[in-house]
């Protein structure tokens, strides 16, 4: 099947044509009337003239909104091979000196096609060559021995298209091999620059979090102080249970934050001295799940791992793993609460050597143009800029990972995190 392409340069190929159309009537009109040639012109301008007809059909037929793919070029360069052919024919064969014009749609192709097109274009032009050598008229090839003449002027033709074919179809694919690379690099010197933009914000927010968290530690102490003063002695009244225990939940959450604080501490001196470690699977396995029973106690997590995993497998991974995944159940629990649920089951089997691990919810699932640039970079949503999905993308990523999002067939959202894993003790 032919790749659709662009017609900008096929129109530009028939600009150029009209213009060697122009240059090929003023070559016959100079032979004709200047050098007095003895040529059958009128067959030469017959035939440019057919050429200018076709070439006015491809202007015509070629619109700026039409879809070309290869076998337009291929046909447009083969016309040419043609014209030239018949051109030459008339006009000397193999002994014309314009011979070498053959070469211009194997230059052509070496841009515009891929291999095997190209390699189809330069049989097409070598054969007419080799028609208009062996057509030559006897008596032109053993007037003066310029049979030898004519056969190396042959051999330097093939040679000539030969080195077009190798060295521009070969600078061409480097150029494009290039361009790919720079666009790539491109791409991840943009999500690095995000990244180090939200690493910064994050250690900002860190620090600045740190005075007012210790201010609210002070104050709910305080206020249990204050309920003890104010309270009389053996009093076990509803409304001082109910101050009880919202004062119990406040300080629980502090120590909450406060480990957070901890940890990122933590992590970012790790990550600063670029620390990896071999941990066990199983070893992540329970720190997720310890993790989401202290952060998500009303969360009905699913839990599913594969007796495959043992203790013998291991990831290198980085401190920020267990955050990046994280992120990942904790999206899936908010998704599943907006569709007024709280199910959320998380899948871990061993595939390939490869960890894989599913988090399935149960929320209404990606919005397809969303879907298609989530975790990439990015991208405004309901719930933020998505940092949470992209930030956990690139931990997978640097630690030679993948994260697929997917539509659930039966409902919901599917993540598919793949992280490699080793015997490595």
């Amino acid at each position: 099947m032919s790749k659709l392409k662009s017609n900008q340069q096929i129109r530009t190929l028939i600009y150029a044509r009209f213009v060697f159309i122009a240059l090929q009537t003023i070559a016959i009109a100079f032979a004709q009337h200047l050098l007095e040639q003895n040529l059958p012109f009128v067959t030469l301008y017959l035939i440019v003239a057919a050429e200018a007809a076709v070439n006015i059909g491809y202007f015509l037929l070629y619109k700026p909104d039409k879809q070309v793919t290869d076998k337009d070029y291929v046909l447009q360069l083969v016309v040419d091979v043609v014209t030239l052919t018949l051109l030459l024919f008339a006009s000397g064969g193999a002994s014309n000196p314009f011979v070498s014009l053959l070469l211009i749609p194997i230059a052509i192709a070496s841009v515009t096609l891929p291999k095997h097109l190209l390699l189809l274009v330069t049989l097409v032009s070598i054969s007419a060559y080799s028609l208009l050598l062996l057509t030559l008229d006897s008596h032109a090839l053993h007037h003066m021995n310029m049979q030898q003449h004519f056969t190396g002027m042959w051999v330097n033709f093939m040679l000539s298209a030969a080195v077009i074919v190798v060295v521009i179809a070969s600078l061409i694919k480097a150029m494009n091999r290039q361009e790919k690379i720079i666009s790539a690099q491109r791409e991840e010197q943009l999500r690095q620059e995000q990244l180090l933009a939200l690493g910064a914000a994050a250690a900002q927010f860190a620090h600045r979090l740190a005075t007012p968290m210790a201010t609210a530690n002070l104050l709910a102490e305080e206020l249990r102080e204050l309920n003890k003063l104010t309270t009389e002695p053996n009093n076990t009244t509803e409304s001082n249970n109910e101050y009880d225990k919202v004062s119990d939940q406040l300080e629980q959450q502090l120590g909450n934050c406060r480990r957070h604080l901890d940890d990122f501490r933590l992590m970012a001196e790790q990550v600063k001295n670029n620390i990896k470690q071999y941990v066990p699977v199983l070893r992540i396995m329970n720190e997720l799940q310890q993790e989401l029973q202290l952060s998500f106690p009303q969360a009905q997590v699913t839990w599913q791992i594969s007796k495959q995993l043992s203790q013998n497998q291991h990831i290198l991974a980085e401190p920020i793993l267990i955050p990046a995944l994280l992120n990942l159940i904790q999206n899936a629990i908010h998704a599943s609460n907006k569709n007024n649920s709280q199910q959320v089951k998380v899948t871990a089997l061993i595939k390939s050597a490869q960890l894989t691990l599913l988090i399935k919810d149960d929320g209404i699932g990606f919005a397809n143009d969303t879907l298609l640039q989530l975790g990439s970079e990015l991208v405004d949503s309901e719930s933020g800029l998505g940092m949470g999905v992209f930030l956990s993308h690139v931990t997978l990523e640097k630690m030679g990972g993948r994260l697929k999002l997917s539509n659930h067939a039966k409902g919901g959202a599917v993540a598919e995190i793949t992280l490699p894993v080793s015997d490595q003790q």
